[in-house]
């Protein structure tokens, strides 16, 4: 029985038995290769689908600005065809076709509808549930725009026409010639100072002027008048008493005030190489000092300036050296009011432009005693003292003594 068994499993298949079991494998073998060919048909047939939408999608852009170039073309010539006449007509079909766009798509991209609330009856009243409120309204004037007329400025503690002139942006000439100062002396804490707008002057119009004669006269350019006042024109049509602003004027020559009613002597030009000798009274050392404050020179010797400027004010004035004052008063024409020292040994000083005198002629000084106080009177563009040394009468270099 187990030998049978042993027979039977060893036993070869039958050719109808493998037949089928290859049937099997052949089919599944073509289904297999069925569906990766239609995968792979699959594949290729969408590829160069896409492929032939990309092409459409690049001759669609291709045509498009083509045609674009072509309506730019034909409108730009119909326009130069034209000369400008179409231009309007462009311009207005352009805006309508903005306007169109906005009111048709505006409310696309908003993020939120505007909506009508319904308003309850009981919250509309009459007009008595008004309550007016006064609307109070100011105009400003930007910060940059020019004042159009003098400030008043007093004078503070330590103040100068320098330091006030850079305060405000302004020239000391454009603020001397506000305030008539001939002389620039020093300044007193409380005075009152009127300061121009602009380095230059304002004008008051007279009967005759016109902006060409207050541009020759002020010697600035009409363009900078009329753009500074806002004139309008041309022509630009002036009124009498109308105040007009010269930005950069040419400053008119201050009228130097004659000598004052006192009993100081006047020389004239023809005195200035003349010296009146005391030949008698103290004699000076010969070692000179420094005849103001500040060691500040803004003008050296030379052929033309015989002397040498020292700035700084306010200063008193120093005499330089022991002497007798030979000359003391106003000097026209020229160096204003200043004293004049014979030291008594060939020596003679001179201090000129000063405001203030303290001394008198005959008067006998010492060294280092304060002849007056430091101004800019006469021939001066600023407080200084024109400080000259003569000696036998010949002009010496003064830094070469002092």
């Amino acid at each position: 029985m187990f030998n049978l068994n042993i027979k039977r499993r060893s036993a070869p298949l039958s050719f109808s038995q493998i037949r089928i079991k290859n049937s099997y494998k052949v089919k599944i073998k073509s289904h297999v290769f069925g569906v990766c060919a239609f995968c792979k048909a699959f594949v290729f047939y969408v590829f160069f689908r896409a492929f032939d939408i990309l092409i459409l999608v690049k001759n669609g852009i291709r045509s498009f600005f083509l045609a674009a170039l072509n309506i730019q073309t034909f409108l730009i010539r119909r326009l130069i065809w034209s000369r400008g006449r179409l231009g309007g007509a462009f311009a207005n079909i352009l805006i309508i076709f903005l306007a169109l766009s906005v009111f048709l798509v505006g409310g696309v991209f908003q993020s939120s509808f505007v909506s009508a609330s319904n308003t309850q009856t009981e919250y509309i009243t009459g007009s008595n549930d008004i309550l007016p409120e006064r609307v109070l309204t100011k105009t400003e004037i930007p910060p940059d725009r020019i004042r159009e007329d003098y400030i008043e400025y007093v004078v503070e503690s330590g103040d100068s026409l320098s330091s006030i002139g850079q305060r405000f942006g302004v020239s000391i000439d454009s603020i001397r010639y506000a305030n008539n100062l001939v002389s620039l002396d020093y300044l007193k804490t409380g005075q009152k100072l009127l300061i121009p707008p602009v380095s230059g002057v304002i004008h008051t119009v007279k009967s005759g002027d016109t902006l060409t004669s207050l541009a020759s006269k002020y010697a600035v350019p009409t363009q900078a008048i009329a753009d500074v006042n806002y004139l309008d024109g041309p022509p630009f049509d002036l009124s009498v008493g109308q105040k007009l602003i010269i930005p950069g004027a040419k400053i008119p020559a201050l009228v130097v005030p004659s000598a004052p009613a006192a009993v100081l002597p006047q020389y004239g030009l023809d005195a200035y190489g003349t010296i009146p000798y005391a030949n008698t009274g103290v004699s000076g050392s010969g070692q000179f000092l420094w005849p103001a404050r500040y060691h500040v020179i803004t003008q050296y010797f030379s052929w033309y300036h015989p002397a040498i400027d020292i700035a700084q004010s306010p200063s008193p004035i120093y005499a330089s050296d022991s002497g007798t004052v030979i000359r003391a008063g106003w000097w026209t024409n020229g160096y204003g009011f200043a004293v004049q020292i014979d030291h008594g040994n060939g020596y003679v000083t001179t201090y000129a432009h000063m405001v203030r005198i303290d001394v008198s002629v005959g008067q006998e000084v010492g060294r280092g005693e304060i002849l007056g106080e430091m101004g800019s009177t006469g021939r001066s563009t600023g407080p200084h003292v024109h400080f000259s040394v003569q000696y036998n009468g010949r002009y010496i270099d003064p830094l070469s003594v002092l």
